[in-house]
C-alpha cells in the first residue's frame, strides 16, 4: 500500500514540476445593455418633482467599454486553469436642475465586478525547426460571478431650504458564464502577447427593494481583449 501511496505522490510532484505558473493582462472592449436604466431614469423624469420643476437628463447611463483582466493560474502541457479577476464596468445617469429659486439633483450610478475561475484549453501550437514555440490557439471557458452595486444619491432645495436629501445604495449579485477563443504569440519561452474574443452570458442585476422596481443592467455582451502573459 505505501508503495502505491509514494507512486501517486511522486506522479504528483512531478506534474507539478512541469507545469508553469502564469500572469496575464488583458484589455479591452466590452459591450453591454443599459436600455432599463434609461428607461427607468425616463420614468422617473416624468413624475413629480422632477416633472413639475422640469429637470433635464444631462447623463443617460454611456456604456463604458474599457475592460482590465488579470488570470492568475497553472500551466501544464495543453491545459490552463487558474482564477480571473477584473472585468469592472461602470455607468450612471443624472437628472438636474439648478436657477434662482432652488436646485434639484438625482444622480444614478451602478458598478459591475466579475470574478472566477477559467480553463483554457491549447488545441494546436506552432514550433519552429528548433523546436520553440511561436503561437498558439485557445478555447477558453469561465465560470464566475458578477457583483452588481447600485447608488442613488440626490437632494431638492427650494428657496434655501431642504425638502428632500436621499443616500441610497444596494447590491445583488449573479452568475456568469464566459466562453471565448483566442491566440498566443511567444515572443520569448516565458513571455507572450495575445488576442481573445468571446461572449459573457450573465444574469441580469435588479434592484426589487429599490424605490425604482425597473431598476436593472444586463451585463451580457461581446468581450474583445488583448494583453501581455508572463509564464514562471
Amino acid at each position: 500500500m505505501r508503495k502505491y501511496i509514494f507512486l501517486i505522490l511522486a506522479l504528483f510532484s512531478s506534474g507539478l514540476l512541469q507545469a508553469q505558473f502564469t500572469v496575464s493582462y488583458s484589455g479591452g472592449y466590452s459591450s453591454y445593455d443599459t436600455g432599463a436604466m434609461r428607461s427607468m431614469i425616463r420614468s422617473v423624469l416624468g413624475r413629480p418633482p422632477a416633472s413639475i420643476i422640469g429637470a433635464k437628463n444631462v447623463d443617460n447611463f454611456p456604456a463604458q467599454n474599457m475592460i482590465h483582466v488579470i488570470d492568475i493560474g497553472y500551466l501544464f502541457e495543453q491545459h490552463e486553469f487558474g482564477l480571473k479577476g477584473g472585468g469592472y464596468h461602470s455607468t450612471g445617469g443624472k437628472l438636474s436642475l439648478k436657477d434662482y429659486s432652488g436646485e434639484y439633483a438625482n444622480r444614478f450610478i451602478v458598478n459591475g465586478v466579475r470574478a472566477g475561475i477559467y480553463y483554457k484549453y491549447y488545441f494546436f501550437t506552432y514550433e519552429n525547426r528548433r523546436g520553440r514555440e511561436l503561437f498558439s490557439f485557445f478555447g477558453e471557458v469561465s465560470p464566475g460571478m458578477f457583483m452588481t452595486q447600485f447608488k442613488n444619491r440626490g437632494f431638492f432645495m427650494v428657496n434655501g431650504e431642504e425638502l428632500d436629501n436621499f443616500d441610497e445604495m444596494f447590491n445583488t449579485s449573479g452568475f456568469s458564464f464566459l466562453t471565448q477563443i483566442g491566440t498566443k504569440y511567444y515572443i520569448t519561452e516565458k513571455i507572450n502577447i495575445h488576442v481573445s474574443v468571446g461572449y459573457d452570458f450573465v444574469a441580469k442585476a435588479e434592484w426589487g427593494e429599490s424605490a425604482y422596481n425597473s431598476a436593472s443592467i444586463n451585463w451580457s455582451g461581446i468581450r474583445f481583449t488583448g494583453g501581455v502573459g508572463f509564464s514562471f
